[in-house]
């Protein structure tokens, strides 16, 4: 009779077993169900600071950041800030664009070349930006990209004030933070 009593009890406790299994499964070991969590925005990665490099600054593709996008240039070569400028006034293209990065600024009026854009240097205030355009309304991100693109990339190691004019107004000279 010990040897019955014996399977009994294993039978007992193995399905004892399987149902406390049965029930951790169904319960999920006190895990609770929750809804999707937005985590901000996705990583970013800092791009290597070559010697030969140029940025320029556009928007991110949700619109609320600068990201600089390089490219690069022969050995020694300086690029002139106007052609500078006038490349960001297109717009992002090739990689930026294929990103999904975005600009601020308004394109070029109709008719007008890069002939009435101006990058000018002064030792002493940092440089005058010239723009065919009102620039009182431009976001202030939409002032960055300008700031940030002529007053890093203009002047090789050389962070300049940069003073934005356009058809309406003369904005205050400024510097680029890229902490916003």
């Amino acid at each position: 009779m010990t040897g019955r009593r014996t399977r009994t009890r294993s039978r007992a406790a193995a399905a004892a077993a399987v149902l406390v299994s049965c029930a951790l499964l169904l319960t999920g070991c006190g895990i609770k169900r929750s809804g999707v969590i937005d985590s901000g925005h996705a990583a970013t990665v800092k791009v290597a600071d070559g010697k030969n490099n140029t940025y320029l600054y556009f928007l991110s593709k949700e619109g609320d950041r600068l990201v600089p996008a390089p490219f690069g240039l022969l050995v020694d070569y300086d690029l002139n800030p106007v052609v500078l400028l006038d490349l960001l006034l297109e717009g992002p293209r090739g990689r930026a664009g294929e990103a999904g990065l975005t600009t601020g600024l308004p394109p070029l009026p109709a008719g007008t070349g890069s002939e009435k854009l101006s990058v000018s240097s002064s030792s002493h205030a940092g440089m005058t930006v010239k723009v065919p355009f009102a620039v009182g309304d431009l976001s202030a991100l939409a002032r960055m990209q300008v700031v940030c693109t002529i007053g890093i990339s203009a002047k090789k190691d050389t962070l300049s004030p940069v003073t934005l004019q356009g058809t309406d107004t003369t904005l205050a000279p400024a510097e680029c933070d890229l902490k916003r």
